[in-house]
């Protein structure tokens, strides 16, 4: 077996980074917390800032002062107040920390809301102008969302994480001078859940986004079982309220959109809540004494619900102190909804931003050589006389000599370049191009000279190219476009031909995989894998269609009809017909190919014991196979190695071998 291993390629550039870091002169220690303390300061400092005017954001958390007068918000990590009417913007927090989320207190005296500052998320006061903050939590891996003062102004209730980088949350109810915090949702210490309930669906562990109306007894929240989850399924959330006194927790909506980020109007009268309408997020209205509800408005913010929601699921709005209107940012301004019409004004602000940052992270690489190693080599085929190789690397098509030779471009095209191969008198190379609009079928002088030539007539996602033997037609996988732009799945995949010099399409097969279509050294019919019916072959109008060989894999434990043996993922016959390669279980096996009336069923998982010789091939794995034209030989790759198998010089080390071991065996026992 030979081995070539592919290394200097392309340039690489120097690529500069920028990071920006935290910083606080506070930092405090909680129960079991072994840092350092309180004292120590941040090792990172600002070294340099970002100053600018705006009147627009995003993601903006707000509330409304009880007086009625002031709004205080968030933007890229302050905090800012503004007058009710609207106005320049005053900032009230600044430094390397990430302030967010704030909250008035019933008098209007104190703020809280969620920082960083000391190199964690905790919970922070301040005086109304953001003077004489103070860390409330002292956690060093903790995550708090949404705080919220009790009516009476006492405590803060909050979401905080159930552990580091998790994305579940349960209610936790702090006072306003310190203290642990005492858990409100969720399975106390030394206290074992429930057992299930046959028929009830299990209890929430997810409790995001906590608001007060004017009865602090009772807690509402957007609630859900489980946390972060990929393809979600709507409802996810609903909003329940939990009973301070009892602790037990009743579902208040059932929304088909979910319902989220609930607030409640100060005179107990309404409630809104998000919730997903169609394809955006709306904002619902009930009125509390009838439970009727109404669309307050549509198409405000996008929820967070397919995320993590660190920032909660929705940013915060608040209602004014007279429960006539609500105030909330969307669309990159801040708005005043009439309730219950929702008649919407917009509040005008602008804000001088300066951000403070870290110092630029750039790093110089020394290099060798003008070049590197890349880590995959894709479709190497070499060409007709073994000579050379063209391959697929970074998107672009290389030619190299073998078994040594530095790779070179034989294009300066800047779209993608795939599935290379060469014409069998070697003059060519045809290969697929991509693009974000998408592809087509080009070939290219092997020698580097002249332009490239697009053959194909129709653009369309083409892959899985190759030449007949006598080098007359190109015979490639084509499906439709749009699908692989817009990343729907690939769908509509057939097998066509067209002109070596170009032209149009022609159809011979769909396809229900994407197997390399070969040939054997007949160039009238074409072979193909199909996962459902093995290794076949056709003529080039689709007729006299026939099986030849199936090659199973690993079989699940178990028995039953639905418990089968994996297909193979890849067939390719050898020039007389007589053996195939084939990988299963991402290994390479030669099998022979028996003419039995039938199509035959080979199963590799023991190739001692399979029904024809069938001898595995490699160790580690292997793919893009294909045969020398005197079959005497076939290649494959790994990684960034390029593979030659010689069928007969490995029979003959294997022969080799066994004669030498059989000599040992007998001359021992003639010593014995």
């Amino acid at each position: 077996m030979r081995v070539i291993s592919l290394g200097s390629l392309v340039t690489l550039l120097c690529v500069p980074a920028a990071l920006a870091g935290q910083q606080d002169t506070t930092r405090a220690t909680a129960p079991g917390d072994t840092a350092s303390p309180a004292s120590r300061e941040l090792p990172l400092g600002p070294t340099r800032n970002v100053r600018f005017d705006t009147d627009e954001g995003t993601w903006m958390s707000l509330d409304v002062a009880p007086d009625g007068r002031t709004i205080v918000f968030d933007l890229l990590g302050d905090l800012y107040t503004l007058p009710i009417a609207g106005g320049r913007a005053a900032r009230i927090t600044d430094g390397m920390g990430f302030d967010g989320q704030p909250r008035w207190s019933p008098d209007g005296k104190h703020i809280v809301f969620t920082s960083d500052r000391s190199g964690s998320d905790n919970l922070w006061i301040a005086d109304a102008d953001g003077k004489n903050a103070r860390a409330l939590t002292k956690g060093d891996k903790n995550q708090y969302i949404s705080p919220e003062w009790t009516p009476d102004g006492n405590y803060i209730v909050v979401s905080r994480a159930t552990g580091p980088l998790t994305s579940q949350y349960d209610l936790y109810l702090y006072h306003r001078d310190g203290g642990s915090g005492i858990k409100l949702t969720g399975s106390q210490p030394g206290t074992p859940p429930p057992p299930p309930q046959p028929g009830t669906p299990p209890p929430p562990n997810n409790y995001v986004g906590p608001a007060f109306g004017n009865d602090g007894r009772y807690i509402y929240t957007a609630v859900r079982t489980g946390g972060f989850a990929y393809n979600l399924q709507l409802p996810a959330w609903q909003v329940a309220v939990f009973d301070r006194e009892t602790g037990q927790l009743f579902n208040r909506t059932s929304a088909y959109g979910s319902a989220m980020r609930p607030a409640l109007s100060p005179d107990g009268k309404y409630m809104v809540y998000a919730t997903r309408r169609d394809t955006s997020t709306a904002l619902r209205l009930r009125d509390m004494t009838t439970g009727d509800e109404s669309w307050l408005a549509d198409h405000v913010q996008r929820d967070d619900q397919e995320s993590r929601y660190t920032r909660d699921l929705m940013p915060g709005y608040s209602f004014t102190p007279d429960s006539k209107s609500l105030v909330l940012s969307h669309g990159g301004k801040i708005w005043r909804l009439a309730v219950p019409t929702g008649n919407a004004t917009p509040i005008p602000f602008t804000a001088s931003v300066d951000l403070a940052l870290g110092p630029l992270v750039k790093f110089d690489y020394e290099l060798n050589d003008s070049s590197l190693t890349v880590q995959q080599i894709r479709g190497a085929r070499p060409s007709p006389d073994g000579r050379r190789l063209a391959f697929t690397a970074l998107d672009k098509l290389w030619v190299m000599d073998l078994p040594s030779g530095r790779p070179r471009r034989v294009t300066d095209m800047e779209m993608g370049e795939h599935s290379p191969v060469w014409s069998p008198d070697g003059r060519y190379i045809a290969y697929v191009t991509w693009t974000q609009d998408g592809g087509d079928v080009y070939r290219v002088r092997a020698d580097g000279r002249g332009s490239p030539e697009r053959l194909t007539r129709q653009r369309a996602f083409y892959d899985n190219l190759n030449y007949t033997p006598d080098g007359s037609r190109l015979v490639v996988q084509r499906g439709p476009r749009q699908p692989r732009i817009e990343e729907q799945g690939q769908y509509g995949l057939e097998l066509v031909w067209l002109p070596a010099s170009g032209g149009d399409t022609r159809s011979i097969t769909p396809l229900t995989g994407a197997g390399w279509p070969h040939f054997t050294r007949d160039s009238t019919r074409v072979f193909i894998y199909d996962p459902r019916d093995g290794l076949v072959s056709m003529r080039f109008d689709g007729t006299d269609r026939k099986a030849h060989i199936k090659v199973t894999g690993y079989r699940p434990p178990g028995e039953g009809p639905n418990i089968r043996p994996s297909p193979a993922d890849e067939i390719v016959i050898s020039p007389d017909g007589e053996r195939v390669v084939a990988q299963a279980d991402n290994q390479l096996y030669l099998v022979a190919v028996p003419v039995a009336g039938q199509t035959p069923s080979v199963s590799i998982t023991n190739p001692a014991n399979a029904a024809v010789p069938v001898k595995r091939i490699t160790r580690v794995g292997g793919d893009w196979i294909g045969w020398s034209r005197d079959g005497r030989t076939f290649h494959y790759s790994l990684g960034h190695s390029f593979f030659t198998y010689d069928i007969a010089r490995a029979d003959s080390l294997v022969r080799d071998s066994t004669q030498r071991a059989d000599s040992l065996r007998r001359s021992g026992a003639a010593r014995r």
